[in-house]
């Protein structure tokens, strides 16, 4: 199932038993540091790695361990783990965008065998491996194709679970397909999600790479965030539109409500505890959406207000539709439905962090273009 798919949904609602590991020390050759309480871990033992997710999904009552070693040595002995990968690996399957930019950050585009929906890749890279035919697309009619799959022999195949009936990652453990649980949607925090490349990079043994990679957008993240810590006025922000009757707003803990706090954005729900959807009425949501200065995604094709006005014609009744302060995250469209933010976006979290605070503090950020967000036009 497409990542943009789950990205919808979310709206709407082991021990080892070898030696203990030694303390992983920043900055050490080769390794990685989970240090913004990502929910995996990464323990360098003697000839060999372990990857822990701590919790795959919400509600999850167990992890998974994955046991990395060196390609060519002896596979470690008298430890416990759900599967066990020789590094670096050579061939991968993603079943999300998301891991698309963090394989390429590393310097490793090339070893991207099959995707989920080729149409929704932007890494242009990934893209002309695409057309030439290195890169395959792996699902069939929105369900994994195991066949294919079996035939490209990946080394890995990272994909999400959800503890739900929408779940195929058992059908592919079923099928004997290397899996890898990422979870990195679960994260509430930007830094924290964005801190996944690492979990990636472990099973091509570049955490090195990807620890320079990510150290780059949280020091800048980190400046930004000071930056509009400094703003005088804290905009209203109202979030999402509605879909079949209802309206999915974001929690108040959660992974966007955190983006607009950073940004210097006042969430109109940042009094919930949240970390995921809030399912609501739309009238419900429009009683408190006439306090809102800006409006951001509020459907995904929208390019102009009249499209948003014509979800419901109500909205033409909202202040912040008359100003036209409603901005998309689709400025970055591939033009086969492909949207660069549900790919990119997730590792670049400095990059939307100043979208937002451009959109509510146009003047901290004058001179700085846009990546993701554009404004409707009018």
């Amino acid at each position: 199932m497409s990542r943009i798919f789950l990205s919808f949904l979310a709206f709407i609602f082991v021990a080892s038993v070898a030696a203990p590991p030694a303390a992983a020390q920043a900055g050490a050759a080769g390794r990685a540091v989970v240090a913004y309480g990502a929910g995996f871990s990464i323990e360098y033992r003697e000839g060999y790695k372990l990857l822990t997710v701590a919790r795959p999904w919400p509600g999850a009552t167990k992890g998974f361990v994955y046991a990395l070693y060196p390609r060519g040595s002896a596979r470690p002995t008298g430890v416990r783990a759900d599967r066990f990968f020789e590094t670096p690996i050579r061939k991968a399957v993603t079943f999300s965008t998301t891991y698309i930019p963090q394989i390429a950050a590393i310097g490793e585009a090339d070893s991207i065998v099959g995707v989920d929906t080729a149409a929704f890749v932007s890494t242009s890279a990934v893209r002309a491996n695409i057309k030439a035919g290195k890169t395959v697309e792996t699902t069939r009619n929105w369900a994994p194709d195991v066949e294919r799959m079996i035939a490209l022999a990946p080394d890995a195949v990272f994909t999400y679970g959800m503890g739900n009936e929408w779940d195929s990652h058992p059908k592919l453990v079923e099928a004997g397909l290397p899996v890898v649980i990422d979870a990195e949607w679960n994260e509430a925090e930007p830094l924290a999600r964005a801190e996944w490349i690492k979990f990636v990079a472990a099973f091509y043994d570049k955490e090195a790479q990807a620890q320079a990679y990510f150290d780059r957008v949280a020091a800048e993240y980190s400046r930004l965030k000071s930056l509009a810590a400094g703003a005088a006025k804290r905009p209203a922000v109202l979030v999402n539109g509605p879909f079949q009757g209802t309206w999915a707003v974001s929690g108040g803990a959660s992974y966007m409500a955190r983006f607009i706090a950073d940004a210097g954005g006042a969430y109109l729900w940042a009094d919930d505890k949240g970390t995921g959807g809030i399912v609501l009425s739309i009238e419900a949501v429009f009683e408190r959406g006439l306090k809102a200065d800006v409006w951001l995604n509020p459907n995904l094709s929208a390019l102009r207000v009249a499209d948003v006005v014509a979800l419901d014609s109500r909205f033409a009744a909202l202040p912040v539709a008359a100003s036209g302060a409603i901005w998309n995250n689709n400025l970055r469209m591939n033009g086969e439905g492909g949207n660069d933010y549900f790919e990119s976006a997730v590792l670049d979290a400095d990059k939307v962090l100043a979208d937002m605070i451009k959109v509510f503090h146009p003047e901290l950020l004058a001179d700085r273009p846009f990546t993701y967000y554009r404004k409707l036009a009018k």
